[in-house]
């Protein structure tokens, strides 16, 4: 019986512990930032200006918690697609909430999505192929697929990737790499 509290209490600790651990996340205001990221932002931000030149008052002005609601629950591509390029102007909100959901299984689905391939779902039967498209080697139907898409198009890193079969060890390693980054930049910047 001692041993089933011990592990009860180890795994409650490991819980809290990894909340605690993603709840401290702040991105640096006005700090320095690597060159792969400036650099991913200024790409980021040259091609959202044209391609939503005609909305770009309106889309770029959305709040975080909109576009981590559609991250969170909706399944139109559209939304996914927006938000790679409105990011540029909300890195340092946004990027600490998409560290917190790399861990988070949730499946939200794809709809329009018809230059997308993402090839685990398409063998699983999940997703059509229309013999043309980019490849998203992050599965777009969950939370944690998306958060990652997003984490390494807007910072030019690539800690790996989130497939329909990840495991939530595989999912936590991964955050913690995004957590490990972003620690760094911290560091960097309240030395500075």
């Amino acid at each position: 019986m001692r041993i089933f509290f011990l592990i009860v209490l180890i795994f409650i600790s490991g819980v809290w512990g990894a909340q605690a651990q993603t709840d401290s996340l702040r991105f640096p205001i006005n700090g320095k930032l690597p060159s792969r990221f400036n650099e991913a932002v200024s790409v980021q931000t040259k091609v959202f200006d044209q391609l939503f030149f005609m909305d770009s008052t309106t889309t770029r002005h959305y709040p975080a918690s909109f576009m981590l609601d559609k991250i969170d629950n909706d399944s139109n591509h559209y939304y996914l697609f927006l938000a790679e390029y409105w990011i540029a102007f909300h890195y340092s909100e946004i990027i600490p909430e998409l560290i917190k959901r790399v861990t988070q299984k949730k499946e939200v689905g794809l709809t329009n999505y018809a230059d997308l391939i993402i090839w685990d779902r398409v063998l699983a039967g999940q997703m059509k192929s229309f013999g043309h498209g980019g490849v998203s080697r992050d599965d777009l139907f969950t939370v944690a697929g998306r958060a990652n898409r997003l984490l390494t198009i807007i910072t030019g890193e690539d800690f790996g990737h989130v497939s329909m079969y990840s495991t939530p060890g595989e999912l936590k390693a991964l955050q913690d790499k995004w957590i490990k980054w972003l620690i760094r930049i911290q560091r960097k910047n309240h030395l500075e």
